[in-house]
């Protein structure tokens, strides 16, 4: 009794995180200046710097005890319902009873310790970046403008004999340097300012290639978590990513900006050229959608090299895809719409909108 006790006194958790949803979304600025910039900020650095001091990632390893023990409970109570001691309709609402329970308490602590950033002001209201519809003619401007960078940059990278970009140092020297973008995007946007624990390599990166996920975030252990195998180019941007989520941002299409934001300041020009990759894949993206015989026109400009780090990219994906990545982006797309972004997956788009504004206000002015 006392066990059936104890676990309703754990659904408690479910209103009580709901109202403090509630609460928290009655003033997203309230939300932000209390939640996310101070006692958010505070408990992840915190936090990560103490799983930091693992060279592994204790996200992965939670997931495979949290999996391996779901397993376990499942057997468990199977066992109970074929053995006649126990009456059926007892197992089933005990182990109902106690899912509930644990996803309750489940849900108030992914709240808690990051959940609630969902709910903070949308970033280009944060940085004065007044998000409109874009023109087509806006639209072909920036793209212009990140084929040149992204063509100067490609020049300064370390190529293999192929022509394919390397990262110096490989991925390790990738997480090593990560925060400097970090430091650098700070000076100018102070939201950004922080010390947190190292980014971690996923040991089954290889596996993860067929979920089509680059990274994750974990908040219960306040890491961010990186696919390793990934092409060279893309893993600079993508860690900064993860990391941006590390500092309180929930949304993709803002973590996708802060991430160019950051690594266009970095003073390494492997940095700059994959978040000008990251940028040029997002507008180009927008732009096909728009006038697809502009963006054909405009392309003929992106030097052989940056052609060719594109279309590894795409080869690179494109032998993982199937029933898996259907999944698992379905997965995402509802992760996503239940935590408020009404857009699911389509969201991801939505950074060409704060890469139009920065444009205007910081690069074309």
């Amino acid at each position: 009794m006392k066990k059936v006790r104890f676990k309703l006194l754990c659904l408690l958790f479910f209103p009580i995180t709901l109202l403090l949803n509630y609460l928290f979304s009655i003033s997203p600025y309230i939300s932000e200046s209390i939640y996310s910039l101070k006692l958010n900020k505070a408990f992840i650095q915190v936090l990560s710097k103490l799983t930091g001091a693992f060279p592994f990632s204790l996200a992965e390893l939670s997931i495979y005890g949290v999996t391996l023990l779901a397993l376990v409970y499942m057997i468990h109570t199977l066992l109970k319902l074929l053995d006649h001691k126990h009456s059926p309709i007892t197992v089933l609402f005990n182990s109902l009873l106690s899912i509930l329970a644990a996803s309750s308490v489940f849900y108030f602590l992914f709240m808690s310790m990051w959940g609630f950033n969902y709910l903070r002001p949308r970033l280009g209201d944060t940085l004065g970046i007044h998000v409109t519809r874009y023109t087509t003619s806006e639209l072909a401007e920036l793209y212009s403008y990140l084929i040149d960078e992204v063509n100067a940059l490609s020049e300064q990278t370390l190529k293999d004999a192929d022509g394919n970009t390397i990262l110096d140092g490989g991925y390790k020297s990738a997480f090593e340097r990560a925060s400097l973008g970090y430091n650098e995007a700070a000076k100018a946007f102070p939201m950004l300012k922080g010390t947190y624990g190292s980014p971690k390599p996923i040991l089954i990166s290889k596996l993860m290639n067929y979920t089509g996920i680059a990274g994750i975030y974990f908040p219960f252990t306040g890491e961010a978590n990186v696919n390793i195998t990934l092409l060279d180019p893309a893993i600079p941007s993508t860690t900064l990513h993860e990391m941006a989520h590390q500092r309180g941002y929930a949304n993709e299409d803002e973590c996708n900006f802060i991430s160019f934001l950051s690594s266009s300041m970095h003073p390494d020009v492997d940095f700059k050229y994959s978040g000008y990759l990251l940028a040029l894949s997002h507008t180009s993206s927008a732009l096909a959608r728009d006038n697809a015989p502009l963006l054909h026109q405009l392309n003929q400009r992106l030097s052989p090299y940056v052609l060719q780090d594109i279309t590894n990219q795409y080869g690179f994906w494109k032998q993982y895809e199937g029933t898996v990545e259907a999944l698992s982006s379905k997965v995402n797309d509802t992760y996503l719409k239940a935590n408020g972004v009404s857009d699911g997956e389509k969201s991801y788009g939505r950074m060409v909108d704060l890469l139009l504004g920065y444009y205007k206000l910081y690069i074309k002015e």
